[in-house]
């Protein structure tokens, strides 16, 4: 039975991977959208990831993986490691700074910013790309991803799927950039073993809601 289960919520995880890199933007790609505003369209897309987010929970819950996630414990180590994780996105951001371009998912996001007005601006200035976007993310690409590859764990293949998922993640929209692809990997891969340490999926939620909110504030400064 748990091996039926467990080939099941493999399956189920591939196709909510899926869902959540092409279903938003097909949706957002056709007639139904016509004439929404700028606002109505970003909501769309943030509620069209929301729903996958939702069925992933479903899915945890259903399979017995959420209960092993979804611990609250506080452990000092635990906030050292989150530490250490945002130093290594410190210094991975360093390195590519001076040996990569820009990506175009930030150049594309630079460009649009300066449109963004009203609740649009509060909407794409902080709460999707500071709280919704990383806890949607999360809940995927750590959380469902690397409880279905968990059968790989001694050979890190849940960290490496994670990451490698989550950085075409970052670049299918925008076309495939081998060096955006590395950049985004390796933040992918920062997560990842977090995630691995605590056991926990808060603790990337959380330095990845810090993350994000640290570069949303020194976007607004520059």
């Amino acid at each position: 039975m748990k091996k039926i289960i467990s080939r099941r919520y493999f399956i189920i995880a591939f196709l909510l991977v899926i869902a959540d890199q092409k279903f938003s933007v097909l949706v957002l790609r056709s007639d139904l959208v016509t004439g929404l505003s700028d606002f109505g369209y970003y909501l769309s897309d943030m509620m069209l990831n929301f729903l996958v987010v939702l069925f992933t929970l479903i899915a945890m819950i259903w399979s017995g993986k959420w209960q092993k996630i979804n611990s609250r414990k506080f452990k000092g180590s635990y906030l050292f490691y989150s530490f250490l994780a945002l130093l290594a996105f410190v210094a991975w951001n360093f390195v590519t700074f001076f040996l990569f371009p820009p990506t175009r998912n930030e150049i594309s996001y630079q460009h649009a910013a300066p449109t963004f007005t009203g609740a649009t601006a509060f909407l794409m200035y902080f709460f999707y790309p500071v709280i919704a976007g990383p806890i949607f993310e999360d809940m995927i690409y750590r959380g469902l991803v690397m409880t279905a590859l968990e059968k790989g764990k001694k050979w890190g293949l849940d960290v490496l799927g994670s990451a490698i998922l989550f950085g075409i993640l970052h670049i299918s929209s925008h076309g495939w950039v081998l060096t955006d692809f590395f950049v985004y990997m390796g933040g992918g891969l920062i997560f990842a073993v977090l995630f691995r340490v605590t056991k926990s999926i808060y603790w990337p939620i959380g330095l990845h809601i810090v993350y994000n909110g640290i570069g949303q504030i020194l976007m607004l400064l520059h």
